[in-house]
């Protein structure tokens, strides 16, 4: 049975934890080299460093390059930790590791962008038409003995306005932009963490890896310090200290429910966001377009009518 930490006790030092996990490593999966080092090569070059340092240790046995890896990227390992010597898994798991879908608050991001990027178009046509169309217009108008309509007046002063004040723009546009970015992602990102820290912490119990040295290798997966059984917090739910009161491989399938909840809730939350700033944006948007669109008609109108 996994016991939890004992109240009071500290958690133990992740770089020591990780030292001797590592040396464990590389007496079992020493000939994986090869197979590491394939996988790397699949990768995108954004991607294959970890993995040709893995591969690199393997292949010297030099604990001192492996625990300097494994410290920098510490879930590339964890297959390896969690695998006995000539487990026939260890290339599933690997091959799982280094080829997980994007994290759901990852996807926060395209929740805006389309929006932004069309808001910032609409901006820019309307600087460019206030120094080219507009005075070709208002001339016309003059001649004629008319002013251009009040809303294009207002329209077309969007941008000597904007080019005045550029500067602070561009700092308020910024803070926008990572105040949405952030309330897109933030709660789909929380849940994540916690999927991906208790689906580590599951395959480190399956293979009866002490707890507390489990909570440490899990934590550093997910930077999160501090962590213990006898304290949970986020990521490292009540449930998931419950799961640990179990022999390791109940605990492991326990442990692996959890992170489905949590990958839900992950995927709920980005669908929340995604209903509500996605329409909100794209009707901003409508209303700028049509905003400029109206401003570009009404004087046409007007020329037209005072030719007639």
């Amino acid at each position: 049975m996994n016991r939890p930490t004992t109240p009071g006790s500290a958690p133990p030092r992740s770089e020591s934890v990780i030292a001797k996990h590592v040396a464990h490593a590389l007496e079992r999966h020493r000939d994986s080299a090869p197979f590491v080092r394939m996988l790397a090569a699949e990768l995108p070059p954004s991607e294959q460093r970890p993995w040709l340092r893995m591969a690199d240790a393997l292949a010297t046995g030099d604990i001192q390059q492996a625990t300097a890896a494994a410290s920098a990227t510490i879930s590339c390992w964890i297959p390896l930790f969690a695998s006995a010597a000539g487990e026939e898994r260890l290339p599933a798991r690997l091959l799982q590791m280094a080829t997980s879908p994007p994290r759901a608050g990852e996807q926060g991001w395209l929740v805006v962008i389309y929006p932004l990027a069309l808001a910032a178009f609409c901006l820019a046509l309307l600087t460019v038409l206030s120094n080219t169309l507009l005075p070709t217009i208002e001339a016309a108008l003059t001649a004629f003995g008319t002013e251009l309509p009040l809303i294009t007046r207002i329209a077309f002063g969007i941008g000597p306005f904007m080019a005045s004040i550029w500067q602070p723009a561009i700092v308020m546009v910024g803070l926008g932009i990572v105040g949405m970015w952030l309330a897109a992602r933030w709660s789909a990102s929380s849940s994540a963490t916690a999927a991906r820290f208790t689906r580590c912490l599951g395959r480190l119990v399956a293979a009866e890896i002490p707890t507390e040295d489990s909570i440490a290798i899990a934590s550093r997966a997910v930077a999160a310090r501090g962590l213990t059984a006898a304290t949970p917090r986020r990521p490292l739910s009540f449930a998931a200290v419950a799961a640990l009161d179990f022999a390791p491989k109940t605990a492991a399938v326990l442990l692996d429910a959890v992170a489905d909840c949590h990958d839900d809730q992950a995927r709920n939350s980005l669908s929340v966001s995604q209903w509500f700033t996605g329409p909100v944006m794209i009707g901003l948007v409508g209303l700028l377009v049509a905003f400029i669109a109206i401003s570009v008609l009404m004087p046409l109108v007007k020329l037209v009518t005072a030719l007639s």
